[in-house]
């Protein structure tokens, strides 16, 4: 299967096959300084996948990806 890379970063131009890994691009190398924190606990994160596998893991939460 043959991933074309449609997801491109504003920031930098960086291209994608798929929209997390951008997400997931942008939050590591453009956002640094922009923590998650949940709202259950107050508990800060780096990422929105750090975020959300805390959610699940401690506050039961079922995120549909």
């Amino acid at each position: 299967m043959i991933f074309f890379k449609k997801f491109q970063c504003e920031l930098c131009q960086k291209k994608f096959s798929q929209h997390k890994d951008l997400m997931h691009h942008q939050e590591i190398t453009h956002f640094k300084d922009s923590p998650y924190d949940c709202k259950e606990c107050n508990e800060n994160f780096h990422s929105m996948l750090e975020m959300r596998d805390h959610l699940k893991k401690k506050h039961s939460y079922k995120i549909d990806r």
